[in-house]
């Protein structure tokens, strides 16, 4: 499954889970509004109520008419008020309503009755009015009514202050529901994609770690069908090719080496005289047959002329039977040479001598090549050999025309190296190309990580931690309190290991401000984290270089500070940077205990990072690593990197 597939499955699953939750959270506002309403409507009925019974009982003590109008004013607005209830409540609500509206009518009928029987009786003070016993029976039964209406709307007030609490209840327990679901969805996520990736990467790492070390045999273990296991498919096809060539390589240079040695024996131990000679007439190469027929070494012969050579008489008519070979390139076999080596020989030597033209890549003679035989003992007994005279030319020939095929073989076998050679070049540089490549992906992959963490989880986790922190500050306290409060410190340590997780992958300063000034926040970051004291020199000179060896260069410092902290026994280290000869040189240097030799540093200071793979990951940048132990005690270790045009 590949990471665009698993990220639409988990958007999908996070979509419906917010729908839900969503759907959950609308529902549960709107019961809290209408409870909120229920009660806003509830409390004015108790008001209404209970202002309307201590209307009634200043009017019937007192007799105040004022009171009397404000009592059935109350009245209209009590039944009102309970006609509005009885369109907003619900259930056991409604059945309180009923009963209080009941009780309210009962208690309308018999006031509107009390007042005309208090207006009936003649007494001087109308306050006396309530010593009628008439009016005392009417004012009980008002009071009964009266007292079961403010039963009913003291219930109601109380059924509406619950609803009302347990509708705020479930609101407040939703949306902790909503951010925990959401944090731990967000957490599951990231862990998930982080394990799946470092896995790959893991794997990758390891196979390309095992190529550049020369084993073509191993290849990258691929797991899935996912964009990083294509591409180690891919690398693994790129790496058995190669391997293929190679073997090929090494079985043609096997042969070339096996041809050289059989034309180092002919030269070595023919009967017959072997040279060659430039266009210029320079002995090139000779075997010793021909130097003792000359009666000289090989090296009095190599690097000179002929007219140095040999003897004047026999140069020019040499001359003269070279020229078609140089000028046209036709060959000359089987000559007869008479004449005197050199000037001290009083004998006449004779020769049976073959050329044929040395031919340059581009199709040009560039000079020629001899197979000289000496005839002189065959001259001298010619007259007693003449009957054999014919059998030794037929053998001559043959020998002759076997040279010229061996040394046509070789030639081209000489052509086919060349190009096998050229090719095998040109493969180990796309090897060493496709391995820096593999390593910019790695870098670019490390980014998109760090961007989508920062760009994405953190902004989401930043956001839940905001909605968490204002919805308890609105919770009294209690049990919710200090869940809400667990709960943000969990958001808050996630947001802050996201941070540092994404600075530890991408530094911003990295891509924003340059290489020098990320390496001096790493420094003050290892100060605050291990109490490294690390002091920062720089050239000032223009260091520009590609983001991805910007990051690959950081990454590697950085390994080597932490192997200080480590290894080093000092919490003091030096940080160098300066450009030579076109390069960026990056210097860590130490005072610490030192190692025995560079093997050592590469098994006891190995970090995160490792040693070797600084080495390697800086060579495949076309730079190179170095580890020296000073004399005065502690290491230095040395980057350089070739800067961009």
């Amino acid at each position: 499954m590949t990471f665009a597939l698993r990220l639409k499955i988990i958007s999908l699953l996070s979509f419906t889970l917010l729908v839900i939750v969503t759907a959950l959270l609308a529902w549960s506002s709107r019961e809290l509004t209408l409870a909120e309403r229920n009660h806003l409507v509830a409390d004015k009925i108790q008001s209404t109520v209970f202002n309307r019974a201590t209307m009634r009982d200043e009017y019937f003590l007192f007799g105040i008419e004022r009171a009397r109008q404000q009592w059935f004013s109350m009245n209209d607005a009590a039944i009102h008020l309970l006609a509005q209830g009885a369109q907003q409540f619900d259930g056991t609500e409604e059945q309180g309503l009923v009963r209080a509206r009941l009780a309210l009518a009962e208690s309308v009928q018999i006031s509107k009755r009390l007042v005309e029987q208090m207006r009936r009786v003649p007494v001087a003070d109308p306050a006396a009015a309530h010593h009628d016993e008439f009016a005392s029976r009417l004012y009980s039964q008002i009071m009964l009514s009266d007292s079961a209406l403010q039963r009913e709307a003291v219930s109601l007030q109380q059924y509406a202050r619950d609803r009302f609490q347990s509708a705020s209840n479930r609101m407040i327990y939703l949306t902790l529901l909503l951010v925990i679901l959401m944090a731990l969805v967000t957490i599951l996520n990231s862990a998930f994609l982080n394990g799946v990736l470092h896995r790959r990467m893991a794997a990758i790492k390891r196979g390309a770690e095992v190529i550049a070390s020369g084993d073509l045999n191993s290849g990258i273990e691929v797991e899935g069908n996912d964009e990083l296991s294509e591409l180690a498919r891919l690398f693994n096809s790129v790496t058995c090719q190669i391997r293929d060539y190679t073997q090929a390589l090494h079985d043609s240079e096997k042969r070339y080496r096996m041809q050289l040695q059989e034309l180092a024996n002919i030269y070595t131990h023919t009967p017959v005289g072997l040279f060659a000679v430039d266009r210029d007439l320079r002995f090139l190469r000779l075997n010793e047959h021909l130097a003792r027929l000359n009666g000289k070494s090989i090296c009095e012969h190599v690097g000179r002329t002929v007219d140095e050579v040999l003897a004047p008489e026999l140069v020019v008519h040499l001359k003269e039977l070279w020229r078609p070979i140089l000028e046209r390139g036709e060959c000359v076999r089987d000559v007869e040479l008479q004449g005197r080596v050199g000037p001290a020989e009083k004998d006449q030597r004779y020769w049976l001598a073959s050329y044929q033209p040395l031919l340059s890549e581009a199709g040009e003679v560039s000079g020629l090549m001899g197979v000289v035989l000496d005839i002189t003992e065959r001259k001298v007994a010619e007259e007693m050999l003449a009957g054999a005279r014919q059998h030794l030319e037929e053998e001559v020939q043959q020998r002759t025309a076997k040279l010229q095929l061996t040394n046509e073989h070789l030639i081209q076998e000489i052509e086919i190296r060349k190009k096998v050679e050229v090719e095998l070049l040109a493969q180990q540089q796309k090897l060493q190309d496709m391995s820096l490549d593999l390593a910019m992906a790695e870098e670019r992959e490390r980014d998109r990580i760090a961007s989508e963490l920062h760009d994405q989880v953190g902004q989401r986790l930043i956001l839940a931690k905001i909605k968490l922190d204002a919805l308890a500050s609105g919770i009294p306290a209690g049990e919710c309190e200090c869940e809400a409060a667990a709960v943000g410190t969990l958001v808050q340590q996630t947001i802050q290991d996201i941070r540092s997780l994404t600075f530890q992958i991408r530094p911003p300063l990295l891509a924003s401000a340059g290489l020098e000034a990320a390496l001096r926040w790493l420094g003050e970051e290892l100060h605050a984290d291990f109490g490294l004291e690390a002091e920062f020199c720089d050239d000032g000179k223009d260091k520009t270089l590609p983001y991805e060896i910007r990051s690959t260069v950081f990454q590697a410092v950085r390994e080597l500070m932490l192997n200080v902290i480590k290894h080093a026994g000092t919490l003091r280290c030096r940080v160098v940077l300066s450009r030579s000869d076109g390069g960026l040189v990056i210097a860590v240097d130490d005072d610490g205990v030192g190692y025995r030799n560079e093997q050592d540093a590469a098994e006891t200071r190995s970090g995160g990072f490792g040693l070797a793979n600084v080495r390697q990951k800086i060579q495949h940048l076309g730079g190179s690593f170095s580890v020296t132990s000073k004399e005065t005690g502690g290491t230095v270790a040395t980057i350089k990197v070739p800067l961009g045009s």
